[in-house]
């Protein structure tokens, strides 16, 4: 799909405010706050972990993107579930699921019916919100949590591309913006990362998104699979928080990725109902996961030196460890360098991989690599 601009579309009308306001925005903004040293920026104050640690800040725009499954709605639906618990209210624009689905886990996760009638609203358009009273009343309304579930399908409702850096700014400024900044709501958008092995520090589509991000965007690994009558666990990771305040308190960073683990959650289902965990980030666990990472990636790199030229697939049956811990290494060693990614050519498509230097220290002698071994 072409940008707008791109088509000839008048873009400083799609850029104009979707209800005209008093507020003069090119007024001169008064700094004497920021002069005076005075932190203006919000405290987090929703997805709270057990130590009390806020992830998401009201008012400001956050993403949630990971690989499908991997449990990035259940987060953001606990989030939901824990300002509705608390008294406060949401707002779910929905574009990948449906309302007996969304209502079902919120009942899972202990919402009462009275909260969601009284302080829950669910939307799932199937048209862009231009012109819609419905879409100006929302607008009116204050909200402390906002969630667009299904960002890819977001852009479409607005003839967007999510590849075109400017379309991104024009869908930011259409949407998640006036969400945070008229509702007061901390926005959640959630998304997916690229089915290519490269690039999943980022969201699907142009880098922009990231750039767009005024609160903080995440990460969500699973490190455990989630599923009907199990334990899994999820690592949330911090990518991008622009006030700081998040990865103050978060684990250790990662370099292959420049991550660090803001939370980690057990969705435990395995019992009557689902227990949902946020907790705080231990240094001991954060040390064994990055050591577990780096000899998953030394792995994969003695892997290729065998096989070069290796499929993903392969690379995920062959190398010992789950297929979501094995595809987020290699990942991480594509992202630096150390492994170089070439599409096939032909009918199927897909990716070869190779080691990028002969001299990887990797390639040493180490334990073994292979599945059946």
């Amino acid at each position: 799909m072409r940008s707008l601009a791109a088509n000839g579309m008048d873009v400083a009308s799609l850029l104009a405010p979707a209800e005209s306001t008093d507020d003069d925005h090119w007024a001169p903004v008064d700094l004497e706050a920021v002069l005076s040293g005075i932190d203006t920026s919000p405290d987090p104050a929703f997805l709270r972990r057990n130590d009390g640690a806020a992830l998401l800040y009201p008012g400001l725009i956050h993403m949630f993107y990971g690989e499908s499954e991997s449990g990035k709605s259940w987060v953001a639906l606990h989030a939901v579930a824990s300002v509705l618990v608390d008294g406060g209210s949401a707002v779910y624009v929905d574009l990948e699921s449906d309302a007996s689905t969304v209502v079902g886990r919120l009942f899972a996760l202990n919402v009462p019916a009275d909260a969601l009638r009284a302080r829950f609203t669910y939307v799932r358009p199937d048209t862009s919100p231009d012109r819609s009273p419905a879409f100006q009343r929302l607008l009116s309304t204050s909200y402390d949590l906002a969630v667009i579930d299904g960002s890819s399908d977001a852009y479409a409702l607005f003839g967007l591309n999510q590849n075109d850096a400017v379309d991104v700014s024009l869908f930011m400024r259409r949407l998640p913006r006036p969400l945070a900044e008229r509702c007061g709501a901390a926005v959640v958008l959630i998304d997916h990362v690229p089915k290519t092995t490269a690039g999943s520090r980022f969201a699907q589509g142009s880098q922009n998104k990231l750039s767009a991000v005024t609160g903080a965007a995440y990460l969500v690994e699973p490190l455990d699979a989630l599923g009907a009558g199990k334990r899994g666990v999820l690592a949330v990771r911090v990518t991008k928080d622009r006030p700081g305040k998040v990865r103050a308190v978060s684990g250790l960073y990662r370099k292959s990725d420049r991550t660090q683990v803001a939370a980690s959650i057990v969705i435990d289902s395995s019992g009557d109902g689902t227990v949902f965990d946020v907790l705080a980030p231990k240094e001991s666990e954060e040390v064994s996961r990055s050591d577990e990472f780096e000899n998953l990636q030394n792995a994969i790199i003695r892997y290729l030196d065998v096989y070069p030229g290796a499929s993903t697939t392969a690379i995920r049956d062959n190398v010992r460890g789950s297929a979501a811990k094995v595809g987020s290494a290699l990942t991480a060693l594509a992202e630096v360098g150390r492994v170089r990614v070439e599409a096939k050519k032909g009918k199927g498509g897909g990716f070869r991989h190779f080691v990028a230097d002969p001299g990887d220290p990797a390639l040493s002698d180490g334990p073994g690599i292979f599945a059946d071994e």
